[in-house]
Formats: structure tokens, C-alpha cells, sequence
């Protein structure tokens, strides 16, 4: 593998990477660490005490706060500064979205509206739109919901049913249907609502919340964020002014494509703050709680799932800042000097696909697991609402349905992939190695030895491609049946991405020898032994699928080759979660490299 240096979609597969071409949360500058830390201030001395009423449903308490949020300036960060907005970097709206975790139900209702609600506007408003909508939006004077989930279409968003047919007059589109699971629906003064114009043209349109013919009923009763608006709308001859078209008729899969994986950015950087708050309230209660005489966290059990969950949490928010440079970074390369048009932003929004997809995947993953080991450290009081890991528990799990199942994200990702090795923009098969090339594992798996053995991992994956490309025809790799072996080598990939950005990350920040050296080192090598194992179970069900007993033989000798040995991981694990239990959390803010 040669070193790449303007990176492309899936090149990481095929190319080495070098820690300072990605992003980390450690490049954050004195601007964006103000910004995360007043939005902290906010969740702490604003938010923190009205958690109860919030997730009661205090509508009026919401909507002050909602308010409270918009003075900060959260409703301007990714509005351009011609437009009265802020236009803050990449890092800045990144790290922004690592508080979210914190404000508990009000998160719905200041992210849903800055993200899906607002960016619509953002990228395709006609200078009328955004005077009418996008001002008052960034002030907080109104609420705005994204409308695109029907009854029978779910993951299918493109076929949905709900029609727009233009009056005699020319002056209205009239809409009739249904859409469900629309967040802020109840609190919401207008809808980015989509419907196909006769049926065929997919688009966008601005409604308002008193547009006659339009229902919306009751809150849904929500296994988590609890407080959260979520209701259906039933629309019966909605007439919307044909000056509420947003973009143009036919290019609503823009307007909706566009805002999803910006989303799917954003949702990964909520979900990997999330995992490291479970890191930090697991080791305080750890190092708090005595059993048998002494702290829990002296236990060799509550140590290992400690260090883990910090590896975890640590990886999350590699991979988050990863996948946001990787798109920003290359859309400031293509403006130049000048600011990215919006068909730059839909270029590289397709461009790095896979690794958003991917991103979202595992940092919303890591958030559920982790929120789920946190109440296990806590045991009995871990399942009593007055503790926090119930309510992480219930929250972080609509992280891994919404912006895409991640479900429909593996499969989306792997199909980004092999579509691009088919027309040769990843050269799959010219970076596959002979299984001879297979260098020997060594038992000693040190962080300098993990940094190396990346490069296997990606041959494993190379040769799997290979294998089901061989076997199963192209026109039928994605059809349902073949599900299966299309999500492992998503799964392959995805811990790929994983495990090198953790590395990565911390090859970029260590300081050889010192304390934060040290921590960053253990992180990354536990979360590389946890990538290669998972790579390995993966690469088994693929091959058992495809070979008879003779294949599978050499070909799992052929797999051996790039596969590390099990590393000694006790003290490494042990060392880890003593960092944890002295610093109550995750100290790598605290522990920056001189």
C-alpha cells in the first residue's frame, strides 16, 4: 500500500494512512473548545435541573430553553455568514454535536431543528424562503420538523406515497397523505415535508403548521427520550403555494439525501459523547462504590469492562472527527479560495458515504453497549430511574435506527465500496497480496507492532471481497438472500475503520513515555484486538458459506496469515482502567501531550 494524500471514498481499504491526514478531537482550537464549553455550561446550569420535567413533557420549559439555545448562537453555526450566520468549521459544528448526549429530551428539540430542520433551508431556500423561514429559524423565533418517514415506506424513503398535484389555477400543489415518527412534530411552526408531484417527481416543500387540511396526532409513547414530540401528520388537500416548493420539483432526493448524511455525521459525533459520558459515570460510581470492603473498581471484572468501554468510547470519537474532516477537508480543497457551492457539498457528501454510514454505525453502537455496561457496573441501582445510566440506557437506543438502521447503513456502505472497486476507482484487486506476502504474527503486540498490522486486517478484507465476487454474480450480490454476506463484509471494513482510526488518533496525540502516551497506547491496542477478533469471526461465517471443506481449509490457512495472534491484554486493560478510576473518566483532555 502506497500513502494517499488527498484522501477519496474508500481509500482508506486500499491506501495507507498517515495520522496527520485525518482529524482528531484533539485538533480542536480555543474557538471550538469555547463553543463545546458554553453549550456544557448550558446543559449543566440550564438544562441539568428540569431533566424530570423535561422528559415529562413540559412543552413551555422546552420551548424557553429551545429559546435559551438559539441566544447561544447554535442556530447560526452552519449558516453561511451572507445569510446572517455564523459558518463555523467543520471542528466547531463536529464538537458541537459531542454535548447533545447532555441536554437529555431538550436534544430533540435543539438538534432536530438546527440539523434536519434547518439545513434544508440552508442549502436550497430561495432568498423569499430564507427571509420567511431561515431568519426566524436561527433566532429560535420558530421550530422547524423534517417530514419525510411514511407508514409503509421506513428505510425505503424514496417510495413514499404522499402525492402533490398541481390546482387548475397553477398557484397550489395540493397534498394528500400520511407521514409518522416525526420528530417535533407537536412543538414543530413548520414542516420540511416531501410528496411526489403527480406521483413520479420526488420533492420538497415549506408547510406550515396552520395550513388547512393538516393533522398531527398524539405523541408517540417512547421507550427513550422521553418528553420528546414524536407524532404522525395526516395531510387531507394540504394547498401549498407553489412559491413553497423548496429547491426545485424532481430534485427532492437532494433536499433529503444531502440533510441525511450530514445527519449521519452529526449523529455519530452525539453518539460517541454519549459513549464517553457512560466511561466517565460507569468509573465515578466505580471508584465511589464499596463491596466486600473495598471499591468495585478494584476488581478485576469491573477493570476489564471499564477499559474496554473506554476503548470503545475512545474509537467513537475517532472515527466521528474522522469521517467529518474527510468531508469538509475535501470540500475546502475543492472551493478553493471560494465557498463550497451546494453540488460540491452533494459531491462530497456522496463521495465519503461509506465512511459517514460507517461512522454512524459505530459510534451509535458503542453508545448503546456502553450506556448498557454502565448500568451493569452499577447493578441494582443501574436500573432505578434515579440513577443516570437508565436514562442513557433509553436514550442511546434509537441512536442505532435513526439517520438510517444500521442495518441499511452496513449495506449501504458495502455497496458504496464494491461499486467503486467495479469501476476501478478502488483498486481492489491491484492492493490484494499473495498470502506468501503474509508477514508472521508476533506474540508481542505492542502499539508500534498494532500500527503495522492495520495493513493485514485490510487484506483479509481484500481477499473476502474477492471470494464472494468470485462466487455470487454482481447483479445479485445485494439481493436479499445474499444480505448476509454482504453485512459481514460491511462489518469487516467498518472494524477496519474503526480500529486504524483509533491508532491512528493515537499516534497523532501520544507523547512517547508520558502519562497520556501511555493511556492512548493501551486504547488503541485493545481497540485493535477487538477489531481483529471481530474481523476474524467475520471472515469465518464468509468463507464457511462459500467453500466446501477443502477450500474452506486453505482458505482459512490463506486468512491465518494476515491475522494476528491473541495479545496479552490483563495489564494492559489494568492500566487502562486505573487512568479511569483516578481521573473519573476519560482524561484525554486532561492528559494533552506537551
Amino acid at each position: 500500500m502506497v500513502a494517499v494524500m488527498e484522501p477519496f471514498g474508500g481509500s482508506f481499504l486500499t491506501h495507507d494512512v498517515r495520522p496527520q491526514d485525518i482529524v482528531t478531537p484533539e485538533d480542536l482550537g480555543e474557538e471550538e473548545r469555547m463553543l463545546i464549553q458554553s453549550l456544557e455550561d448550558f446543559a449543566e446550569r440550564q438544562v441539568a435541573p428540569h431533566m424530570d420535567a423535561l422528559d415529562r413533557g413540559d412543552a413551555e420549559l422546552g420551548r424557553k430553553l429551545f429559546e435559551q439555545a438559539a441566544e447561544l448562537g447554535v442556530f447560526m453555526v452552519e449558516v453561511p455568514e451572507e445569510f446572517g450566520g455564523l459558518d463555523l468549521n467543520v471542528l466547531a459544528i463536529t464538537g458541537m454535536c459531542s454535548v447533545r448526549s447532555k441536554l437529555g429530551s431538550l436534544a430533540s428539540f435543539v438538534f432536530t431543528h438546527q440539523g434536519i430542520g434547518m439545513l434544508p433551508l440552508v442549502n436550497f431556500a430561495t432568498e423569499e424562503q430564507r427571509e420567511r423561514y431561515l431568519e426566524p429559524c436561527m433566532s429560535g423565533a420558530m421550530l422547524s420538523a423534517f417530514a419525510l418517514t411514511e407508514p409503509g415506506t421506513g428505510s425505503d424513503a424514496m417510495n413514499i406515497t404522499t402525492r402533490a398535484v398541481l390546482n387548475a389555477e397553477g398557484t397550489h400543489y395540493v397534498l394528500n397523505g400520511a407521514k409518522q415518527w416525526i420528530t417535533n412534530a407537536g412543538h414543530a411552526d413548520i414542516f420540511i415535508v416531501f410528496a411526489k408531484v403527480d406521483g413520479e417527481h420526488f420533492t420538497a416543500f415549506i408547510m406550515d403548521r396552520e395550513a388547512p387540511g393538516l393533522s398531527i396526532g398524539a405523541n408517540e409513547r417512547l421507550l427513550g427520550q422521553h418528553g420528546t414530540s414524536v407524532a404522525a401528520l395526516q395531510l387531507e388537500d394540504v394547498a401549498l403555494p407553489v412559491e413553497n416548493v423548496l429547491g426545485e420539483v424532481g430534485t427532492g432526493h437532494k433536499v433529503a439525501f444531502c440533510t441525511l448524511n450530514v445527519g449521519r455525521l452529526k449523529l455519530a459525533t452525539y453518539a460517541a459523547g454519549g459513549a464517553v459520558g457512560a466511561v466517565e459515570v460507569a468509573a465515578r460510581y466505580a471508584a465511589e462504590r464499596h463491596q466486600f470492603g473495598r471499591p468495585i473498581g478494584d476488581f478485576g471484572m469491573i477493570r476489564r469492562k471499564l477499559a474496554d468501554m473506554a476503548a470503545r468510547a475512545y474509537t467513537a470519537e475517532a472515527v466521528a472527527y474522522r469521517a467529518a474532516g474527510l468531508v469538509y477537508h475535501a470540500l475546502e480543497t475543492r472551493a478553493g479560495e471560494g465557498r463550497p457551492s451546494l453540488e460540491d457539498k452533494l459531491a462530497m457528501l456522496s463521495e465519503f458515504s461509506a465512511e459517514c454510514a460507517m461512522a454512524k454505525v459505530i459510534a451509535s453502537e458503542a453508545y448503546n453497549h456502553l450506556a448498557d455496561e454502565a448500568i451493569q457496573v452499577f447493578g441494582g441501582y443501574g436500573y432505578s430511574e434515579e440513577y443516570k445510566p437508565a436514562r442513557m440506557y433509553r436514550d442511546s437506543r434509537i441512536t442505532r435506527i435513526y439517520e438510517g438502521t444500521n442495518e441499511i447503513c452496513r449495506l449501504y456502505a458495502q455497496r458504496a465500496l464494491m461499486k467503486r472497486a467495479w469501476k476501478g476507482t478502488l483498486d481492489f484487486d491491484g492492493t490484494a497480496r499473495a498470502p506468501d506476502e503474509a508477514r508472521s504474527a508476533p506474540a508481542d503486540q505492542g502499539f508500534d507492532v498494532v500500527r503495522a498490522r492495520i495493513a493485514d486486517l485490510k487484506q483479509v478484507y481484500l481477499y473476502l471481497v474477492s471470494v464472494v465476487d468470485a462466487a455470487v454474480e454482481r447483479d445479485a450480490i445485494f439481493e436479499p438472500g445474499n444480505q448476509q454476506l454482504v453485512a459481514s463484509l460491511s462489518d469487516v471494513a467498518i472494524e477496519i475503520f474503526g480500529a486504524e482510526s483509533a491508532v491512528l488518533r493515537a499516534e497523532k496525540s501520544r507523547t512517547v513515555g508520558s502519562a497520556h502516551g501511555r493511556l492512548v497506547e493501551g486504547l488503541a491496542r485493545l481497540a485493535f484486538a477487538r477489531a481483529a477478533d471481530r474481523v476474524r469471526q467475520e471472515a469465518n461465517e464468509v468463507l464457511a458459506a462459500l467453500s466446501d471443506e477443502v477450500q474452506l481449509r486453505n482458505r482459512l490457512a490463506h486468512t491465518a496469515g494476515w491475522l494476528p495472534l491473541p495479545a496479552a491484554l490483563v495489564d494492559v486493560r489494568t492500566a487502562v482502567a486505573e487512568t479511569l478510576l483516578e481521573h473519573g473518566g476519560m482524561p484525554t483532555a486532561d492528559l494533552q501531550p506537551a
